[in-house]
């Protein structure tokens, strides 16, 4: 339904309206538009509302906002003494960085909700299989942290993908020591151990 509300009616009617670039990107009702022009992001916006409305749908007032975002958002938010907005889509935060020649680069890493619902679903995990055999918890661990790697592994991801890997390691270390009662499971003991080593994050996406 969307690919008919938005998408062809955006790359058909809207795009002949606008004064400068447009491009929309869109995952199932996610979405976000980028404009080369302010004043064609505002005239957007309001006949978005409109034919939303004749459908019978609504924009979610605290997903929808105007933002300056990009090349030139660092110099115009300058400006007003304010840093250049972030925005979250699709489980990235976005941000205006620089790259290693102080060039502008488009930096994504993995979001803190993305990684606040990762981290609680591996302690559920862990409590609901504590008393599972080690090796079968560590294999369990893997499949789940490479998972998450396989979707978050992107250039700017690593310092953030390197967290994830210590607090499941953390998780796993406290569930491991609720369940000994004889061994008190001190971190150099864990170390020494081939069943508790959890893989670590590669750059899997390094061009996108």
């Amino acid at each position: 339904m969307f690919a008919l509300v938005l998408d062809l009616w955006f790359e058909k009617k809207c795009k002949k309206w606008f004064q400068g670039e447009a491009y929309l990107t869109r995952f199932a009702d996610d979405f976000m538009v980028c404009f080369q022009y302010k004043r064609d992001a505002e005239n957007f916006q309001t006949l978005l509302i409109e034919r939303m409305r004749k459908f019978g749908l609504d924009l979610a007032p605290e997903k929808t906002r105007l933002m300056i975002f990009g090349r030139y958002a660092k110099e115009r938010r300058a400006e007003y003494d304010e840093k250049p907005d972030t925005f979250v889509f699709l489980g990235f935060k976005h941000v205006c960085g620089l790259d290693n020649k102080g060039k502008f680069t488009l930096v994504r890493i993995p979001a803190k909700k993305s990684c606040r619902k990762f981290l609680d679903r591996v302690h559920i995990w862990l409590k609901r299989h504590m008393h599972w055999k080690r090796r079968d918890q560590q294999k369990q661990l893997c499949l789940m942290l490479n998972g998450f790697y396989q979707y978050f592994a992107l250039y700017h991801c690593k310092p953030k993908l390197d967290w994830i890997h210590q607090e499941v390691e953390r998780q796993w270390a406290r569930s491991l020591r609720r369940r000994s009662q004889r061994h008190k499971m001190y971190w150099c003991y864990l170390k020494s151990r081939q069943w508790f080593e959890l893989p670590y994050a590669k750059t899997l996406h390094p061009t996108v």
